[in-house]
């Protein structure tokens, strides 16, 4: 079976991996190189260097939908298409490639949680569970038929980090148990429930900014879903300090108050508090609780958290 694969990044690896080894990955499409960190270096995106790796056929159209673009990725004349994390809508002409149309991956049980911040999305809602769905590519965003689905428990420590690594490989062990009859077209579909869709945004670098006057537990859900970006963060006097290790503690604290106990920080909250493990104060190094405590004793007993960060935009609407 030869397969057209659409992705970009590190999530869409195993994916391609998994494809590469069963069937015939005759295409990788994947963003143009971009420039990265301070230097600007022009960087591939990882699905254009596992595809390399691979040995694999490799373009980087700057949009696929352009009509030479999509008449070249036509030629590979794939009996499937699959796309996994792209990052573009691919349009009528690309949808129309295999008879089946394109297998979509998603990271998450549609319709919950459609568009830019699946993983993050189920982690502040607190949700006990999520997974991976199969949908047909369709004209809206994440709206297609569902082909398939299989869902895992969230742990209660697990980060955006955590879950991102365990759904990039349950999706690509889905992929290659549907594929087959999805080609065939001997697969089901089953439409949406549009009523029950809820919708997440794009991560904002903004986003990291605690507001101590919530409760605990929504800020430590806040900080699952934002490891390892945008992070937490949270403003003391003239310093501002990642939260980079932080659990939960029923200790009762103003929001802002700050104490030690033991070899944790903790931070009050509207109720509850933040047991904080390890800091990282603005252009220094991680540090764990009780070396910040000796180095910043003076922000003990500073408020933390002012002024109060401005109200952000819902991520899941």
């Amino acid at each position: 079976m030869r397969i057209v694969f659409f992705g970009t990044p590190d999530f869409a690896v195993p994916s391609l991996h998994r494809l590469a080894t069963d069937f015939d990955v005759a295409l990788a499409v994947t963003r143009p190189d971009r420039p990265v960190g301070r230097r600007g270096l022009l960087t591939p995106p990882p699905v254009a260097s596992v595809a390399r790796d691979l040995d694999l056929d490799l373009f980087q159209p700057p949009n696929p939908n352009n009509p030479e673009a999509a008449e070249a990725i036509g030629s590979y004349q794939p009996d499937a298409v699959v796309c996994v994390a792209y990052g573009r809508l691919l349009g009528t002409s690309l949808r129309r490639l295999a008879p089946p149309g394109i297998l979509n991956a998603h990271p998450s049980i549609l319709p919950a949680y459609r568009g830019a911040s699946p993983i993050q999305g189920a982690l502040l809602d607190g949700a006990s569970e999520t997974g991976v769905t199969l949908i047909r590519l369709v004209r809206a965003l994440d709206a297609g038929p569902i082909v398939a689905a299989e869902r895992t428990a969230i742990g209660p420590r697990e980060t955006a980090a955590d879950l991102h690594a365990r759904l990039a490989q349950m999706t690509a062990n889905l992929l290659v148990r549907v594929l087959p009859g999805w080609a065939a077209g001997q697969l089901d579909e089953h439409p949406q429930d549009a009523g029950r869709a809820t919708l997440t945004r794009p991560l904002e670098r903004a986003d990291a900014e605690l507001d101590l006057r919530l409760p605990a537990r929504d800020l430590y859900n806040r900080w699952r879903a934002f490891q390892p970006w945008p992070g937490a963060r949270v403003r003391v006097g003239d310093t501002v300090c990642g939260l980079m290790d932080v659990g939960l503690s029923d200790e009762q604290l103003e929001p802002g108050q700050a104490r030690m106990r033991g070899d944790e920080l903790m931070l009050g909250c509207g109720t509850g508090a933040l047991a904080v493990r390890a800091l990282q104060p603005a252009g220094r190094k991680r540090m764990d609780a009780a070396a910040f405590a000796r180095g910043y004793q003076r922000l003990l007993d500073a408020p933390w958290g002012r002024p109060y960060p401005q109200p952000r935009p819902p991520l899941i609407e």
